[in-house]
C-alpha cells in the first residue's frame, strides 16, 4: 500500500468522524519537521500519541512514533540515546496488527539511521545489512525505496567506498524511473555527498545546483539550508574561502545538529584560513556543538566535532579549550564500536597540544588585582583570561567575587559542566558568605529543566546561614516547575524572614497571573506599585491583572499615574486606540494575529485564521504590557510597524468558526457590499489573497484570466452551517461569476457539486 495514499485516506476517515486536531497533526508533525523545528515537533507529539492510543489505532500511532524517531534522529541527530525507541519501535512495527503498515518499512530506515549515529563507520555491515534486506522487498516505485536506497549509500560512504556510492545510487534512480517514481530532493542531495566524498567536487556543486534549479515539489526549508551548508563545505574545501563564507548560512536555530557535522567543518576550513574568524565565540559554539553529540550518544560525531574545536583552540592559542576538548574525545574513544583510527587521531592530537604547552603559567600581577583587571578590560575573551583567572583563583580560593568571575568565564567558553562544579565547590566551603556567588549557581540551575533535586540541595545547603536566600531557591523552582500555588508559600516565608524583599512579591504576582488568580495578582502589583518611587512597569503590570480580573477601577488608578487619559471615568475600559499584534504560543510556536487596542492592555483579535487553526477573531484578550520586540531603528520601517504583546488571558472567547470562500473578483462595488453586510451580522471576512491573484474566465473562448479573491469567512456559533450557506448565497446572487465553498456545503448538507463545478471551471 502507498503511504501517502494511506495517510490520505486516514485523513478523510478522521475529518468524516470530526477528528480535525489530529488530522492536524498527521499534517503539522513531518511538515515541522523537514522545515527544521524540533521543538514544535517534539511539543505536538505526546498529544497525537496520546491520541492514536485513545482511538486503539496501532498503525497510527507506528506513523507518529516513527516521526518523532526522525526528528530525535535527523534533527536532533540522537544516537545511543535514541536506540532504545528505535529497537522498541521495530517491534511494535512487526507485530500482528502493524505489519501490514505502510509505515513499518519506514521503521527498518529508522535503526540503519539510528546505527548511523550511533557511530556511522563502526556500524557499517549492520546498516548494509538492513537496508539490503528491506530494499528486498519493497519496488523502486514506492517512496521507501527512495529512503532505504540513501541509508545504504551513506553507509558505503562511512566505510570508505564513496565510488561505489556514486555507481550504486545511480543504479538505483534508473531503477526508480523506470518504474515510474522519481528520486526526491534528498535523494539528489545525498548523490552530491558521495561525489564530494569521492573527491569530485565540480560534479557535487553542479548536481546541488541543477537541485536548486528544477524546483522540486518536495523541496523545503530544511533541504534548502542543508543545500546551503553543503555548497559552503564544498567550496571551502576548493579553497574558495570568500565563496565559502558567503554560502554559509548565519548559525541559528535552523541550523539543527543534523547540519553540525558539515556546518562545523566548513567554518573550521574558513577560520583555518581567515584568523580574524576563529575567535572565542566561535570556540564556545563549536564546544556546544561536541557536548550536544556527548549528551545524545553520537560518540563519533563527537570526537570529530571536540578535535575539530581542540584544533582552532590550538590555532587561538587558547589550551585550557583545547584541554577540554581532548578531554571530550577520549571519554567517547572506547565506546566506539569499531575504533578505525580514532584513538589515533585523539593521540596525535594530544602531542600538539602538549607541544604547545609552553610551560607553567605564571602570573604578570598580584593575585588580588586580577579581577579589576579582568572587569575593567574592554573586550574581553574569556579564553585568554581564563589562565589568568585559574592562577589567581589558585591563590585566593576564598574570594567570592573572583569565583564568580571564574564561572562566568567558564560559562562564556561554553564550559557550563565545570562552572556548576567550581561554583558548587564554592558555595558548599561558603555558604553563609554574601560575596558567594550562589545566586549565579542558582540562575544556573533553573535553566536545566531537571535540576529540581539541585536546587533542593542549594536550598538545604543555605536553610541554616542564609533562609531567605533558600527560601527564594525554592520560590524559583516552585515557578520553573509550574507549581504556582507553592511560590505564594515560599514567597510569604522569605518576606517573613526579609521583609524588604520586593522582588520576591513580584515573583509571586507572577506565578497568581500564570494561576489565574487575578485578584491577588491585583493586590500584589498594587502594593508594588504604590512602594515605587515613580510609576513605571508594576503599574503596568497592575493594569494588566486588572483588566484580567474585571476590576477597571484599579486600571485607571494605574492609568492616571502614568498620565493616560481614559474616555469614561467607571465601568469596562472600551477605547478605539488603532491596532496592536498580540501572540499566542501553541505546540512550540508562536503566531501574532492583528488586533485593535481597546485599552492599555486589552484587544479584541481581528484576524480570522483558516479552517482547523485556533481561532481567536473577535475573542477579547488581555496582554503583557512589555513587547516582545524593539522597535525597528529604521525610521521609514518603524512607522509601518506594530509592537507584539504576549496574550496572558483571553477575557472572552468568541469561539467563531472559518470557511473557506474563493472565486472572481466581483468588483470593488460589490465586494464592499459584502463586507458591509457580513459585518452587520457580526461575521468577519479576512481576505488572503493578493492583488495579483487570477482565476480562469470559463466565458472566454482562451480561457483569459480574471481578478479573483479568496477569503476566509468566520461565523459566530449561533450560525449553523446550513444558516451561512443560505445567507451567502443571498449576498453573492445576482454576481456574473459565483463564488465557491465546498467545506461549508458539505457542512450544510447543501449540494456540494455545484462548488465542484465552480472549481473546475474557474481553476480554483
Amino acid at each position: 500500500m502507498d503511504i501517502f495514499q494511506w495517510i490520505e485516506d486516514l485523513s478523510d476517515e478522521l475529518r468524516e468522524a470530526g477528528q480535525y486536531r489530529l488530522v492536524e497533526l498527521i499534517n503539522r508533525i513531518p511538515h515541522e519537521l523537514h522545515e527544521n523545528h524540533p521543538e514544535r515537533v517534539e511539543a505536538m507529539l505526546p498529544e497525537a500519541l496520546a491520541a492514536a492510543r485513545a482511538m486503539q489505532h496501532p498503525w497510527l500511532e507506528v506513523f507518529f512514533r516513527h516521526w518523532g524517531l526522525q526528528n530525535r534522529m535527523r534533527n536532533l541527530a540522537e544516537g545511543d540515546k535514541a536506540l532504545p525507541e528505535a529497537v522498541s519501535l521495530l517491534e511494535f512495527a512487526h507485530r500482528d496488527q502493524t505489519q501490514q503498515c505502510p509505515q513499518s518499512v519506514c521503521v527498518t530506515q529508522d535503526i540503519a539511521i539510528c546505527y548511523g549515529n550511533v557511530d556511522g563507520p563502526g556500524w557499517v555491515p549492520e546498516r548494509l545489512a538492513v537496508s539490503e534486506e528491506t530494499l528486498a522487498r519493497i519496488e523502486p516505485s514506492r517512496a521507501c525505496y527512495d529512503c532505504i536506497s540513501r541509508e545504504y549509500a551513506l553507509a558505503l560512504m562511512d566505510d570508505g567506498r564513496a565510488a561505489d556510492a556514486v555507481e550504486y545510487l545511480q543504479r538505483q534512480a534508473q531503477n526508480m524511473l523506470r518504474d515510474g517514481a522519481e528520486p526526491g530532493v534528498a535523494y539528489r542531495e545525498t548523490q552530491a555527498g558521495a561525489l564530494f566524498r569521492a573527491g569530485r567536487f565540480d560534479e557535487a556543486l553542479s548536481e546541488l545546483a541543477a537541485i536548486d534549479e528544477d524546483d522540486m515539489v518536495d523541496d523545503d526549508d530544511g533541504d534548502r539550508l542543508s543545500r546551503q551548508t553543503f555548497r559552503a563545505l564544498v567550496l571551502a574545501h576548493q579553497g574558495r574561502i570568500d565563496e565559502a563564507w558567503d554560502a554559509l548560512p548565519e548559525y541559528g536555530p535552523l541550523i539543527v545538529p543534523l547540519l553540525y557535522p558539515r556546518w562545523s567543518e566548513a567554518m573550521a576550513l574558513i577560520a583555518q584560513a581567515k584568523p580574524e574568524y576563529n575567535h572565542w565565540r566561535l570556540g564556545r559554539l563549536l564546544m556546544s556543538m561536541a557536548t550536544h553529540m556527548d549528551q545524545v550518544g553520537a560518540h563519533r560525531r563527537c570526537i570529530e566535532q571536540a578535535l575539530r574545536h581542540g584544533e582552532l583552540a590550538l590555532l587561538r592559542n587558547a589550551p585550557w579549550s583545547a584541554r577540554r576538548a581532548l578531554e571530550l574525545a577520549r571519554r567517547h574513544q572506547p565506546l566506539l564500536r569499531a575504533d578505525l583510527g580514532a584513538a589515533q587521531q585523539i593521540d596525535a592530537f594530544a602531542a600538539r597540544l602538549d607541544a604547545a604547552g609552553g610551560g607553567e603559567f605564571a602570573l604578570p600581577m598580584p593575585a588580588e588585582q586580577v579581577y579589576e583587571h579582568v572587569r575593567g578590560s574592554e573586550g574581553s575573551d574569556p579564553e585568554q583570561d581564563m589562565e589568568l583567572l585559574l592562577a589567581a583563583y589558585a591563590q585566593r580560593r576564598d574570594d567570592g567575587p573572583l569565583a564568580g568571575l571564574l564561572a562566568s568565564a567558564m560559562l562564556a567558553c561554553g564550559a557550563r559542566e565545570e562552572a556548576l562544579a567550581h561554583l558548587w565547590d564554592f558555595v558548599g566551603r561558603h555558604p553563609g558568605s554574601e560575596e558567594s556567588p550562589a545566586g549565579q549557581l542558582l540562575d544556573q540551575l533553573l535553566d536545566d529543566a531537571d535540576a529540581g533535586a539541585q536546587i533542593e540541595r542549594l536550598a538545604a545547603l543555605l536553610q541554616p546561614v542564609r533562609e531567605p536566600f533558600a527560601h527564594w531557591c525554592r520560590a524559583q523552582l516552585a515557578f520553573r516547575q509550574s507549581r504556582w500555588r507553592e511560590v505564594g508559600g515560599h514567597v510569604q516565608r522569605l518576606l517573613a524572614a526579609d521583609p524588604d524583599a520586593r522582588g520576591a512579591n513580584r515573583l509571586w504576582a507572577r506565578a497568581a497571573m500564570e494561576e489565574q488568580d487575578f485578584a491577588q495578582a491585583v493586590q500584589l502589583y498594587a502594593a508594588l506599585a504604590e512602594q515605587a518611587e515613580q510609576p513605571g512597569g508594576d503599574d503596568w503590570d497592575l493594569m494588566s491583572a486588572a483588566s484580567a480580573a474585571g476590576d477597571w477601577d484599579a486600571v485607571r488608578r494605574s492609568a492616571a499615574r502614568l498620565g493616560m487619559e481614559l474616555s469614561d471615568s467607571e465601568g469596562p475600559v472600551r477605547e478605539s486606540w488603532g491596532w496592536v499584534r498580540v501572540r499566542y504560543e501553541r505546540d512550540g510556536e508562536s503566531y501574532d494575529c492583528l488586533a485593535r487596542r481597546t485599552g492599555p492592555v486589552t484587544a479584541q483579535v481581528t484576524t480570522v485564521a483558516p479552517p482547523g487553526r485556533p481561532q481567536h477573531v473577535r475573542d477579547e484578550v488581555v496582554f503583557d504590557a512589555a513587547p516582545l520586540e524593539p522597535a525597528p531603528e529604521d525610521e521609514t520601517e518603524r512607522e509601518r510597524w506594530l509592537a507584539p504583546f504576549r496574550v496572558v488571558h483571553t477575557a472572552h472567547r468568541a469561539d467563531y468558526r472559518s470557511w473557506f470562500v474563493d472565486g472572481a473578483h466581483p468588483g470593488d462595488a460589490a465586494f464592499e457590499a459584502l463586507c458591509e453586510a457580513v459585518e452587520a451580522q457580526e461575521w468577519s471576512l479576512w481576505v488572503r489573497s493578493s492583488d495579483d491573484y487570477r482565476v480562469r474566465d470559463p466565458n472566454t473562448e482562451e480561457d483569459e484570466a480574471l481578478p479573483g479573491v479568496y477569503f476566509f469567512l468566520a461565523t459566530p456559533p449561533h450560525s449553523s452551517p446550513a444558516d451561512v450557506d443560505r445567507r451567502l448565497h443571498e449576498l453573492t446572487a445576482g454576481w456574473e461569476h459565483p463564488l465557491s465553498w465546498p467545506q461549508l456545503a458539505e457542512q450544510a448538507g447543501a449540494d456540494v457539486s455545484r462548488h465542484e463545478a465552480v472549481i473546475e471551471a474557474y481553476g480554483l
